[in-house]
């Protein structure tokens, strides 16, 4: 009988006993469980985001029609400074600041008795232009306009009625400065470099002003048809208009180009090409090994052509009327940021003399 009642007690301590294990093991289970997810948790926060996600990073598509979306060759373009020599601003004063941009005005007997003044407009690299231009006193209203290192961010920029408002401001600026009463423009110089011809396409396709020269550096693009890798005919028609005007003697074209290479659209190389095949001109090909930059103005300082080197070494031409195509070696930044030290000597032999006559 001793025996039957305690059965139960050995019974019922052996169910505790494996109570207490699975409880213990469940315990120590709950804590390796919770510290592999807490790794895996930190594994999975560090890891690379999904190609997808990165996917929206990439540059947009090159938009139709005339102007590609076209990103910058290095920080040197994004700087927008090249390395050139500062020698001061020359007889201007200071940089005035603009709704887009900024301007530098000349003294106020470059201006006209009756307030009319000759403006230049330069889209891209306000700062090296500054540097070869105004230690030189060519008596012209200077603009410089950067809003980035795209084309689609220059065009973008001249929306609605940004263009408008621009010239008015320059207009109110140089009144301001030069104390002449109702200042205007009196010949309009549109230039760029590299991206910047995005406000230049802008400008002309709207017909937005008469322009008086255009000097496009190492800057004329363009987008190739669906499937394609060339321009098709009846593309950059506004540029190929302006320069058949051009060509019988109407405003300056001058148009340069390098050898740089580019992926997905037109280099400027290609470019020039196709503008001057649309017109069926034929350039002159140089074989001079030396600088052939166009000489600077009798008695003006050097535009640092001397400087650059193998960066401005010509290697084809055309002249025609008034249009100037000039093609250059080179396919790196350095040839890339030579073409803006052709800018004085371009306005001095070429575009002011135009305006002046």
């Amino acid at each position: 009988m001793g025996t039957d009642r305690d059965q139960p007690r050995v019974l019922s301590g052996r169910r505790a006993r494996q109570l207490r294990d699975a409880l213990l093991l469940a315990a120590s289970l709950g804590v390796v469980g919770g510290a592999l997810l807490l790794r895996r948790s930190r594994a999975s926060s560090a890891s690379p985001a999904p190609a997808h996600a990165s996917a929206s990073a990439e540059p947009s598509p090159l938009p139709r029609g005339g102007e590609p979306e076209r990103a910058a060759l290095d920080q040197h373009e994004a700087q927008a400074g090249c390395g050139f020599a500062d020698q001061g601003f020359g007889v201007y004063e200071r940089w005035r600041p603009l709704p887009l941009g900024r301007l530098l005005v000349p003294p106020a007997h470059a201006i006209r008795s009756d307030g009319g003044y000759d403006l230049l407009i330069h889209f891209h690299g306000a700062e090296p232009v500054r540097k070869v231009l105004a230690p030189r006193g060519m008596d012209l209203v200077i603009a410089g306009v950067d809003v980035g290192t795209r084309s689609s961010e220059y065009a973008r920029a001249l929306e609605g009625g940004s263009w408008d408002v621009l010239l008015q401001a320059i207009d109110r600026e140089v009144e301001s400065a030069s104390g002449s009463a109702g200042a205007r423009m009196r010949r309009l110089v549109l230039s760029s470099w590299s991206a910047g011809s995005g406000a230049i396409g802008r400008i002309i396709e709207r017909g937005s002003s008469h322009v008086d020269a255009l000097i496009l550096l190492d800057s004329l693009y363009g987008s190739y048809m669906p499937g394609q890798t060339s321009l098709a005919q009846g593309q950059l028609a506004p540029y190929v208009a302006l320069a058949n005007a051009a060509a019988r003697g109407a405003p300056v074209f001058y148009l340069t180009h390098t050898d740089i290479p580019t992926s997905g659209y037109a280099s400027t190389k290609e470019a020039a090409t196709f503008l001057l095949r649309e017109l069926g001109a034929t350039p002159i090909a140089v074989t001079s090994s030396g600088d052939e930059a166009p000489s600077a103005a009798p008695g003006a300082p050097g535009d640092g052509a001397a400087e650059a080197g193998d960066a401005l070494r010509l290697t084809r031409m055309y002249d025609g009327g008034s249009l100037y195509v000039r093609g250059y070696a080179g396919a790196g930044p350095g040839e890339h940021c030579a073409q803006l030290r052709l800018l004085p000597a371009i306005l001095a032999e070429h575009v002011l003399p135009a305006l002046r006559r």
